[in-house]
């Protein structure tokens, strides 16, 4: 090989490294530089991706949507019972008989609500007959105009009062509440219409299928021989203490409710002691009963005053549990009674929620709102434009507190309403009342 051959292959070898060196180097240092369009990401194997922080939130998942839910509101009222004063009082005016008055401020209570139902405790004879109080409550039919004014779209019928007025005093109130488009549980005019009724009422209810049954442990000493059909009543001895429960009737209906459509169930129970702040143990069995067989709600009445309120849960057969919501007492919703926290009751508002995906129906929120049956009489005041009204307690109280008494109220009213807003924050439960200070 000649020199110069020699000297020309050692030249470019010594290029060839020296490209190769600047290529090796800029490549160490190209990092940074963006990688050509052609080039593809770099994969990480599934296998070695790193594991979330455990503080870490999960990546919301924006294919899932929200649960959707459907809310209803019941309004519930107790018992109004017809004593004689309140007829007087509607009387007053000189053109018949207007109860409306009376009602106070029952209207705004309820208004806000899908549906609203109270407990008539009386009979309607109907017109040319005498009307009465204890010991046979016997009303005009203007009551029923009332109800329906105020706001109520249901009515129980089921009450000891419910026969008072016989066989056609039961028909006539119902040929009433039809005409005043009351729907009504309870009492029925034939056999065919409580065997085609189920003995209930289903409606709906802010878009949520609700059944109303209502059962009565007594009938005033007042036989039903021949028209037991008439008569939701739930104790086989309801002439004679009113203990020997038929759980069965009541079940069976429950469950035919249910089988009806009904996503919740609202049961109204005429039972308990009068008088009795406190529920008996037949009254919590059966709740008990009415709760395991199905019922999400039970209003109690026949007391005459306040009892508590409170949510059960209660052992299946098969194992599991259900619960319930329990009103053993809402005590009288109208009356001028005079014995001991007989003019102490409330509106009790009752939430229902739907899962519209499974179906299921709970009750999702309770409170009530206290009231009180203002009773002018017992003040000796007696030139005054009304003598009888439903007032808010909390609204009369705030209202002497702020130095904007009311116009009939005196320091004696005023002192009445706040012993009466304590004990109904004692015997109702003070937890269900969202205005409760705990002062």
């Amino acid at each position: 090989m000649n020199s110069k051959l020699k000297f020309a292959l050692i030249a470019l070898a010594v290029i060839v490294v020296l490209a190769l060196g600047i290529w090796i180097i800029s490549s160490l240092a190209g990092g940074e530089d963006t990688p050509p369009e052609s080039a593809a990401p770099t994969q990480v194997p599934a296998s070695e991706t790193p594991a979330a922080s455990p503080s870490s939130e999960p990546e919301p998942d924006e294919s899932a949507s929200p649960a959707e839910l459907t809310t209803a509101t019941l309004a519930i009222g107790g018992d109004i019972v017809m004593h004689s004063g309140l007829n007087s009082e509607a009387a007053s005016g000189g053109n018949g008989y207007d109860y409306e008055p009376i009602f106070g401020v029952l209207p705004d209570l309820i208004a806000g609500a899908d549906y609203a139902a109270c407990s008539l405790v009386t009979s309607l004879p109907g017109s040319g007959s005498e009307y009465t109080a204890y010991p046979l409550f016997r009303s005009p039919d203007s009551i029923v105009d009332a109800v329906s004014a105020v706001g109520f779209d249901l009515v129980n019928t089921a009450t000891s009062h419910l026969a008072d007025s016989w066989k056609t005093g039961i028909d006539h109130a119902l040929d009433v509440l039809d005409a005043a488009g009351l729907a009504h549980v309870g009492t029925y005019r034939s056999e065919d219409e409580r065997a085609s009724s189920g003995n209930r009422v289903m409606a709906d209810v802010g878009g949520i299928s609700v059944a109303f049954l209502a059962y009565t442990c007594d009938t005033n000493s007042i036989p039903v021989s021949g028209f037991e059909y008439a008569a939701s009543i739930c104790a086989r001895d309801y002439l004679s203490g009113g203990r020997d429960i038929d759980y069965e009737l009541m079940s069976s209906d429950v469950a035919a409710a249910r089988e009806a459509g009904a996503e919740a169930v609202v049961v109204f129970m005429s039972w308990g002691e009068e008088l009795s702040t406190t529920p008996s143990d037949l009254q919590r069995e059966i709740a008990d009963s009415l709760i395991a067989a199905g019922a999400d709600v039970i209003i109690g009445g026949r007391c005459r005053v306040p009892q508590p309120m409170e949510t059960r849960t209660v052992a299946l057969e098969d194992g599991g549990e259900r619960t319930g919501f329990v009103c053993y007492s809402l005590g009288n919703l109208l009356s001028c009674q005079n014995d001991e926290y007989t003019d102490i009751s409330a509106i009790l508002n009752i939430e229902l929620t739907r899962d519209d995906a499974s179906g299921e129906t709970e009750v999702s929120g309770v409170s009530y709102r206290p009231i009180y049956m203002a009773d002018l009489y017992d003040y000796g005041i007696n030139d005054f434009e009304w003598h009888y009204r439903v007032v808010d307690l909390h609204n009369a109280i705030d209202a002497w507190e702020s130095d904007e008494p009311w116009e009939f109220m005196t320091e004696d009213v005023y002192t009445d309403m706040v012993i009466a807003l304590d004990a109904a924050h004692e015997l109702f439960g003070a937890a269900y009342d969202p205005l409760y200070t705990g002062e």
